[in-house]
C-alpha cells in the first residue's frame, strides 16, 4: 500500500493507512556481554535515486528478511523549482508528480517478493524528510544509494547520503554506484571491523545473523594499534627497541582477544578472524574489505575514540567515503527517543551534525 506522508499543504505527517503488523524480533544469540543487543524490526528503504533504486531495495529486502523485519519503500517529491524552498508545494505539481510516484513505487514494490512491505510518500528536501519519516515511524536501519561523483579523487558521499549519516537517530547501509544493479544481494562475506571497544563489539550479533541468514562467512578484523615515535628519537636505539616490543605486545594481545572473542561466538555462520599490522587503521581496512572482496561491512559508527560531539567516527566516516562495498554504519537509538502523534507537536528531536550519539 502507498500512503502520503506529506501533501502539498499539509506540514504534519499523516499516519500510514491500514494496521500495523506486530514486529517481529531479530534471531539469534547475545555474543556481546558488555553492550545491549541491537535489534532491527523496521527497514526503510530509500528509492529516490533511480540509478541506486533496484541497489537499494535488493540490500533492503536481503536485510530485511535476514533479521525478520518489515520494511518500507520511502520516495521523496521535491519542488522542481526551488528544493531548499519551505513552503508547501503548488498543489498542481503535487498531483502530477504523485501520480508518477504512486505508479513508480508499484514497480519498486514488485521487487520485494513475499516480504512485508509498505510504501510512503513524502514532500520536502529529502535528507530532512527521510530522517523525520524514520525518526517518527521507529525506522531502525535506513538504506540508500551513496550518490557521490564517479570523477572524483575518492568516492565520497553524495549531499543526501551524508545528511541522513550524521543527522539521523537510526543506522544506515549505504549501497555504493557499482552495486546498481538488477542483482539480488547476497552476503556470502561479511567484514566486521574490531577494536577491542564494547562498541564495536555491539555490532557482532547484527553482522552474525546477516551472514548466518545468507549460509555466508563473517570475518573479525582489528588492526594493531600503531606505536609513533617524536622525531628526534628515530636514532635512538633504545627507543626504537622500545617501540618494536610495544609493536609486538600489541599483536600479541590483539591474536588473543580474536582467539578468545571467536570461541565465544555461536556457528554458523563460519567465523574467520584477520589480525592486520600496525598502520593507518582507516586505510588498512580500506584495502582489506577490497581484497577479500567483501559482501558488506558492518561496523559501529563511533568506536574506542568516540565522541559525544561527533556523528561518525574518523574510521567509520573514511570507509563510507571510500568503500566500493555495501557499509552499515550500526549507532545505538537514544532511548524514549520516538514520539507518539498524540503529542501537540512534530517534536523531531533530531541530532544536528556534530552532534553525535554515543
Amino acid at each position: 500500500m502507498i500512503a502520503n506522508s506529506m501533501g502539498p499543504n499539509t506540514q504534519a505527517a499523516n499516519t500510514m493507512a491500514g494496521s500495523k503488523p506486530p514486529r517481529p524480533q531479530a534471531t539469534g544469540t547475545v555474543r556481546s556481554q558488555s553492550c545491549e543487543r541491537p535489534t532491527l524490526r523496521h527497514v526503510l528503504a530509500c528509492v529516490n535515486g533511480a540509478p541506486f533504486a533496484a541497489a537499494v531495495l535488493s540490500h533492503a529486502a536481503a536485510v530485511a528478511k535476514a533479521v525478520g523485519a518489515r520494511m518500507t519503500v520511502i520516495h521523496v517529491i521535491e519542488s522542481a523549482a526551488d528544493p531548499a524552498a519551505q513552503e508547501p508545494m503548488d498543489p498542481v505539481e503535487w498531483t502530477l508528480r504523485h501520480y508518477d510516484t504512486v505508479e513508480y513505487l508499484d514497480e519498486c514494490m514488485l521487487h520485494c517478493g513475499d516480504l512485508h512491505t509498505d510504501a510512503v510518500i513524502v514532500a520536502g528536501r529529502p535528507a530532512e524528510r527521510i530522517s523525520a519519516w524514520a525518526h517518527d515511524h521507529a525506522a531502525d536501519l535506513i538504506v540508500l544509494g551513496r550518490g557521490g561523483a564517479r570523477d572524483a579523487p575518492f568516492v565520497g558521499l553524495g549531499d543526501t547520503a551524508r545528511r541522513v549519516a550524521e543527522v539521523a537517530n537510526a543506522s544506515v547501509l549505504l549501497v555504493p554506484t557499482l552495486q546498481a544493479d538488477n542483482t539480488q544481494a547476497r552476503y556470502r562475506k561479511v567484514l566486521v571491523p574490531l577494536d577491542g571497544s564494547s562498541r564495536s563489539e555491539c555490532v557482532l550479533p547484527l553482522g552474525l545473523d546477516i551472514a548466518a541468514s545468507h549460509g555466508g562467512e563473517v570475518v573479525l578484523v582489528h588492526v594493531a594499534p600503531k606505536v609513533e615515535l617524536i622525531e628526534s628519537n628515530l636514532l635512538n636505539a633504545q627507543v626504537i627497541a622500545l617501540r618494536d616490543q610495544l609493536h609486538r605486545h600489541n599483536e600479541q594481545a590483539a591474536r588473543q582477544y580474536l582467539d578468545w572473542l571467536r570461541t565465544r561466538l555461536p556457528a554458523p555462520p563460519t567465523i574467520g578472524t584477520r589480525l592486520l599490522p600496525s598502520g593507518d587503521a582507516r586505510r588498512t581496512l580500506a584495502h582489506m574489505a577490497s581484497e577479500e572482496q567483501a559482501d558488506l561491512v558492518v561496523l559501529s559508527a563511533a568506536g574506542k575514540s568516540g565522541h559525544a560531539d561527533i556523528a561518525v567516527g574518523s574510521v567509520a566516516d573514511y570507509l563510507i567515503n571510500r568503500l566500493d562495498t555495501p557499509v552499515l554504519l550500526m549507532r545505538q537509538r537514544k532511548q524514549n527517543l520516538v514520539k507518539t502523534r498524540s503529542t501537540s507537536c512534530h517534536a523531531m528531536d533530531m541530532r544536528l551534525p556534530g552532534q553525535g550519539m554515543v
